[in-house]
């Protein structure tokens, strides 16, 4: 970023020293994303977690429907996960208001459970969600625990150039565990519809090439099993969204995803929502 001034070396200090200023007054205390809340706890986390047997939670698509997602997390606490994995879809269009009620939600029924977020089509405006809720692409990563997730953002229909590049720099890593998440799941001979085709070929060359233990999808208001090339795949769509109950393959239930990693083997269970 370039902004032009007069008055040479002095004015240039004037307009740092006024837009430090404005930062120090402008942003409410504690002005950090959920992403930059949980890292942190993820790290202290993992430091303590038995490095040969842990547990992560996946679910996604909780919008409008506050009842059935408070259950899910209930029931995701229970699990006593390492972290939570939200597929996107967090809200019904991604305002201020909708971004501000969700992290509420997610702060007081699962306190201290890191979170993390994968951007949705419903979410928005993106800046707005980078900055509320998580990076639009980013990684979850602990060498002691052999673990890696890569998050990447297709709620566009696709996935760009620069989203696959992430992920070809970002699975280049020796870990025993190697997961991908992002919201919209792949056209496949199984899964025909509400997908994408951009990208999709290059996407299963790279779950192959990079050895993945699995890849998670929301976007689909049910849950699936499915695998791309051999490779482990799920839909787990299933937070509280209106249950897609005809012309989807898979199950149109309220569930969570429970991935247990014994030994560097992962292995999973989709739990169903109470009523």
């Amino acid at each position: 970023m370039t902004a032009r001034t007069s008055g040479g070396l002095g004015g240039m200090v004037l307009l740092l020293a006024g837009a430090l200023a404005f930062v120090l007054a402008g942003s409410p205390a504690g002005a950090e994303s959920l992403y930059e809340r949980s890292l942190p706890r993820f790290h202290a986390m993992a430091e303590k977690t038995a490095p040969r047997d842990f547990t992560f939670v996946v679910l996604g698509d909780n919008r409008g429907n506050d009842a059935v997602f408070r259950r899910a997390l209930r029931l995701a606490a229970g699990c006593q996960p390492l972290f939570i994995l939200h597929d996107g879809d967090v809200s019904v269009s991604g305002s201020p208001a909708e971004l501000d009620h969700f992290r509420a939600l997610v702060e007081e029924s699962v306190p201290g459970i890191p979170f993390f977020v994968v951007v949705g089509n419903h979410e928005g405006r993106k800046d707005l969600f980078a900055r509320e809720l998580a990076p639009l692409d980013y990684v979850i990563d602990s060498p002691r625990l052999g673990l890696r997730v890569a998050v990447v953002d297709n709620s566009g229909y696709a996935l760009k150039p620069g989203e696959l590049a992430f992920l070809q720099g970002n699975l280049t890593v020796e870990r025993r565990s190697i997961f991908v998440a992002m919201h919209i799941p792949p056209k496949t001979p199984r899964w025909s519809w509400h997908t994408f085709s951009e990208g999709a070929d290059a996407l299963t060359r790279l779950l192959t090439e990079k050895k993945v233990s699995a890849v998670f999808f929301g976007h689909v208001h049910l849950f699936d099993r499915a695998e791309i090339a051999g490779v482990p795949a799920f839909i787990t769509g299933g937070a509280g969204a209106p249950l897609i109950k005809v012309g989807f393959p898979g199950e149109a239930v309220y569930h969570i995803l429970v991935v247990r990693v014994r030994n560097g083997v992962a292995s999973f269970e989709m739990v169903r929502v109470p009523e």
